[in-house]
């Protein structure tokens, strides 16, 4: 081992030799012959700087001069860097730089020859670019204690030389370097999370208020100028944000072959934004990061779905689908916290999140067509599901957003279906509604109101999330979606939809919030309970309320059979639960809508206006308490003995007025009345000669107390009216 003046001459050789090989050979010396201090690192740094040829690569010895010297700086790194910083970045500068000419070199001057020197030739940049990447992150940690003006302006162009370098040779690997340069990927994500935490470390610094601060910590003195020192923390920032962004990218599309990398740079990129909140938005196109990680998920599920999607010889485990699965997650955690981080710029771009949204269900339908995909689509839903909607959520939730915001987003929905009349929707555009294919769901072809259509389904079931969670969200976005529920019912009368609707069974996310588990339900009970959700969280609102109670009374006898079904449903979940005051007033209307619509043309005909009214009515009323039944009777049937409350009682008694709800008291008087006019017509037929005298019967409705007691009596389950019958008719 030399020592003392050794040290010095060698440095001295080096720096006078003037044969390219004499100095490879010295360098070699340096680095095999010594045992460094501290206080030798700074010389034999510079002598290296100056030993450095940064003309481009004249062959195989020239690299042989630069890996030499990168040698010995990286055995200098292993001493110490905090001293030598300023040394250590412009040898990094030096070689990142050159590196890249080098590597634009290779690829222009390509050359299929197997000359054995070439070929040691083309193997040495990788092993260069290897300790070029080591270095830095032996000097990063101290790089990120040193925060003064000159030194973040340096560090910036360092790290700015370095990236690209990564950048080339990782990207563009497999046609610029020679061979697969596995270290280099193995090396880039430890390079990327020490960037991630000088950047981090800077981004605080500047964040300071006063304009000199010293940290108490005798590795870390920070003296800066605040303005000076927050460009350069913004352009490296902004610069390590791009660059891992498109390594990310890459890294998504390499097969499963670059996890790390994958996961280092995105996690990177997410936690340089939020640190960076504030200061990097003019710099950093935050909505087209969100628009990478939202298309990432989607092309990844289009691959999957893919080859799930060609014929299986086996039924797909939930192992594989899972493994599928989890990097789609990964990219939606991801969107998650960015747009958290950045609602503003998130709902600038809302409709590309309720795209992936709505993409990413419809191919949970088409997954439910196949039942050897159940597993895949049980997967998908405990795992991508709660991520999606989360993503959905971040927006309603966030404080930054205005109301008229939030509202934009839910008035997106149906947005294309609202200008059609609900003929057209049922009838005339049957034929072109069916559930959306597997090229449909991710297809950019230039039919779009073909593609927006075959995806109602999924649109559908996502709205349906907003009605669900209708509880917390702001009073004027509950509004908005109570005015969407007409347009909901006119999309359920279109063929394939109401057969979707009926037919099919989804799977859904059940039970504690902590160990939920997976369970098949029909489409309409997802749509049933969401309603009910959704009518739970009106009450809190008059303005939504009044919406819902309007949409309920438009509705309640509706054409179409399934829109009646869940207008019907809704309406006896109200009755049920609401308070009596409230049930009363709004049965009350219907009531009125009754009356409007009382003929005695029309009581005998079972397809009457009428006769639909009353038997709506009557379903509700099964669900009322006495009190609302017993109001309800005396307001219609007890009123005045007018001919119109006569048809009314009739009409309400054949499509099964619920006689058992009254009071006992009520009960007693109704029965009594119907036995009275039963017997007062019998005897009237009786002292007649037993002819019935059309023109004279009441109301010109032929036997009506007999209609009305038969149906009293077939609708009823309480037997002991019958000795009022008898007394009665004797």
């Amino acid at each position: 081992m030399e020592v003392g003046g050794d040290l010095q001459s060698l440095l001295e050789a080096i720096k006078s030799s003037e044969v390219l090989e004499d100095r490879i050979g010295l360098i070699n010396r340096l680095e095999s012959s010594f045992e460094y201090s501290a206080d030798d690192l700074r010389p034999v740094l510079d002598s290296l700087n100056v030993s450095w040829d940064d003309s481009g690569c004249s062959g195989l010895s020239h690299c042989m001069l630069h890996k030499s010297i990168l040698q010995v700086a990286l055995k200098c790194s292993y001493i110490e860097t905090t001293g030598c910083l300023g040394q250590f970045l412009a040898l990094g500068a030096k070689a990142s730089s050159w590196c890249r000419k080098h590597i634009v070199c290779s690829i222009e001057s390509v050359d299929d020859s197997e000359d054995v020197q070439q070929e040691e030739h083309s193997k040495i940049l990788p092993e260069i670019i290897l300790m070029a990447l080591n270095i830095s992150i032996k000097i990063l940690p101290s790089a990120a204690k040193c925060v003064t003006v000159d030194m973040v302006h340096n560090i910036g162009d360092f790290i700015s030389e370095l990236l690209s370098l990564m950048e080339s040779s990782i990207v563009d690997n497999d046609k610029k370097i020679h061979g697969a340069a596995l270290d280099i990927t193995k090396a880039a994500p430890v390079f990327l999370d020490e960037t991630t935490k000088l950047c981090r470390a800077y981004s605080e610094a500047t964040k300071v208020d006063n304009c000199t601060m010293s940290i108490t910590d005798e590795d870390a003195t920070v003296k800066h100028n605040k303005q000076g020192l927050a460009s350069d923390v913004i352009r490296i920032t902004s610069s390590t944000i791009q660059t891992m962004c498109r390594l990310g990218t890459y890294a998504a599309s390499s097969g499963g072959s670059q996890v790390i990398l994958l996961n280092v740079s995105w996690k990177g990129v997410v936690s340089l934004l939020q640190s960076g909140k504030g200061m990097i938005e003019g710099k950093v196109n935050v909505r087209e990061i969100i628009v990478t990680l939202l298309s990432l998920s989607i092309e990844s599920l289009r691959v999957a779905a893919e080859t799930w999607c060609a014929p299986l010889l086996e039924t797909l485990g939930a192992t594989e689908a899972r493994r599928a699965f989890l990097p789609i997650k990964f990219f939606l955690i991801n969107a998650v916290r960015i747009c958290s981080t950045y609602p503003s710029e998130a709902m600038i771009i809302y409709k590309n999140i309720i795209n992936c949204a709505v993409v990413i269900t419809s191919s949970s339908i088409l997954f439910s067509k196949k039942p050897q995909l159940k597993a895949a689509n049980e997967t998908l839903v405990e795992l991508l599901e709660p991520t999606l909607f989360v993503l959905l959520d971040t927006l309603m939730k966030s404080s930054d957003l205005t109301p008229e915001s939030k509202c934009q987003l839910a008035h997106h929905f149906f947005e294309n279906e609202e200008d059609k009349s609900p003929d057209l929707m049922g009838q005339a555009n049957q034929r072109e509604i069916n559930l959306a294919s597997l090229d449909c769901i991710f297809s950019m072809d230039s039919d779009v109101d073909h593609r927006n259509r075959a995806l109602l389904p999924a649109e559908l079931l996502v709205f349906l999330h907003f009605l669900n969670a209708s509880s917390w969200l702001t009073e004027m976005v509950v509004i908005t979606l109570s005015k969407k529920l007409q347009t909901l019912l006119n999309i359920l009368t279109s063929e394939d939809i109401y057969s979707y609707v009926l037919g099919f069974q989804i799977p859904a996310l059940n039970g504690a919030d902590q160990s939920p588990a997976v369970v098949w339900q029909p489409v309409y009970t997802s749509i049933i309970q969401a309603l009910k959700a959704f009518m739970i969280s009106t009450v809190a609102s008059s303005a939504a309320w009044n919406e819902l109670e309007a949409f309920l009374l438009e509705n309640i006898f509706h054409p179409h059979f399934l829109c009646l079904e869940i207008i019907t449903e809704l309406w006896c979940f109200f009755i049920r639960y609401a308070e009596t005051e409230t049930s009363i007033n709004l049965v009350n209307q219907v009531s009125l809508l009754l009356k409007t619509v009382a003929s005695p043309e029309d009581v005998l005909s079972p397809l009457s206006a009428l006769r639909k009214v009353a038997r709506s009515l009557c379903i509700i009323l099964s669900y009322a308490s006495s009190a609302t039944v017993d109001q309800i009777y005396t307001c219609v049937l007890n009123g005045e003995n007018s001919s119109k409350s006569s048809i009314l009682h009739l009409a309400l008694l054949m499509e099964g007025f619920p006689l058992d709800s009254l009071s006992d008291g009520t009960k007693e008087l109704a029965m009594k009345k119907m036995f009275t006019s039963f017997a007062g017509y019998l005897e009237s037929y009786s002292k007649n000669h037993r002819v019935i005298n059309v023109p004279t019967c009441k109301l010109g409705v032929v036997g009506l107390p007999i209609h009305a007691l038969a149906s009293a009596l077939q609708h009823s389950a309480n037997r002991q009216w019958l000795p009022l019958c008898q007394l009665s008719v004797t």
